[in-house]
């Protein structure tokens, strides 16, 4: 009797969940439960820690070791020393040069590329010196949209043959029914990390619009750990939550009246997905992948034109009855554990 083949060992990063809980660090999280579930797939962490205070001089320190030494050389190292198959960076921070374990990058956006001014100055330094350098030590390329896959194409043409598309997925979490926030009702939703590419200046400059014409929505902002965030202006209608946790999140999107998005870039946009999910109507920039990842179940605008958000606001709570069917679809097909199957197969072909 032949002996049972055993489960691939997978050292996946998870040291960017240290740093914070939105994003790149949400979709970490949520893969690796996606690959426990499986039997064929061992998951071994690698970077876990203590998340340091944030804005201490410990996350600061903690940032640049990732940078200089942890991504370059300390994460392949414990890779190979705990017995890994494959090992999965999911974002483009990495071996400077090919090596055992093989890797899998996992690009989010090409922003660094595309939108440099929008990114914090040593994120800009750091990732424009390593970038290509990253890419090509990588044995494959997970781009999260045809419009990320179309960026790197452009950005390293040499290296087309080693990207595959496998789309980010959404929890089930988000559908689960939830009470209502501690928010006055009526409100709309942005979620997000504060910082420029997030537009959201603009998003502030629209609900002002919506205010003086009349309109009864108040506007609450979710997200912390930004850089470089505008102020806004002291008003009753604006109500800044920070960081939540995911069940006040889950509530805050099922009783939004619009969830809007208006990124001046993303290379996915999770969320149109938790919003989808959740059961809210979605009003997004037709910038980036967010048209992809949205498809007809949004509500899409021009970020950069003030009268048009405001619009696209006004047209997705109209439209809400039609909308959110669409963008429950949307979520019910993009589901984690497709993900997880595409990524396994891929690490099976570098093994």
């Amino acid at each position: 009797m032949s002996t049972p083949a055993r489960p691939l060992r997978v050292a996946l990063d998870v040291s960017a969940t240290r740093l914070g809980s939105a994003g790149v660090a949400r979709t970490i999280v949520q893969l690796g439960d996606a690959l426990d579930a499986r039997t064929d797939v061992d998951v071994i962490r690698l970077g876990l820690g203590t998340p340091p205070k944030s804005g201490s001089a410990a996350r600061r320190a903690l940032a640049l070791r990732l940078d200089l030494e942890w991504y370059p050389h300390g994460v392949r190292r414990e890779a190979a020393a705990r017995g890994a198959d494959v090992l999965h960076l999911p974002l483009p921070r990495g071996p400077l040069s090919p090596g055992s374990p093989p890797t899998i990058i996992t690009v989010h956006d090409l922003a660094v590329v595309r939108y440099p001014e929008t990114l914090s100055g040593w994120n800009r330094h750091y990732s424009q010196r390593t970038l290509r350098r990253v890419l090509t030590a990588a044995d494959a390329i997970v781009a999260v949209s045809d419009d990320t896959a179309a960026d790197l194409a452009a950005f390293a043409p040499a290296l087309s043959d080693r990207v595959h598309v496998i789309p980010n997925g959404v929890e089930e979490f988000w559908s689960v029914p939830a009470e209502a926030p501690d928010v006055a009702a009526p409100y709309v939703l942005a979620v997000g990390t504060p910082e420029p590419r997030k537009n959201l200046a603009r998003l502030v400059q629209a609900m002002q619009r919506r205010q003086t014409a009349g309109a009864p929505e108040q506007l609450v902002l979710v997200g912390a750990d930004g850089w470089g965030a505008d102020e806004f202006p002291t008003v009753p209608w604006l109500h800044r939550l920070g960081r939540v946790d995911d069940r006040t999140l889950r509530s805050l999107y099922q009783h939004a009246a619009a969830v809007v998005v208006p990124s001046l870039h993303e290379g996915s946009g999770l969320p149109v997905l938790e919003a989808f999910a959740a059961g809210a109507p979605v009003a997004a920039a037709k910038v980036g992948a967010l048209p992809e990842t949205a498809g007809d179940a949004a509500i899409l605008f021009d970020p950069l034109d003030i009268r048009a958000l405001a619009a696209a606001i006004d047209e997705a709570i109209v439209d809400r009855d039609r909308l959110i069917p669409l963008g429950h679809a949307h979520a019910k097909a993009a589901t984690w554990s497709a993900a997880a199957e595409r990524y396994v197969a891929l690490y099976n072909s570098l093994h």
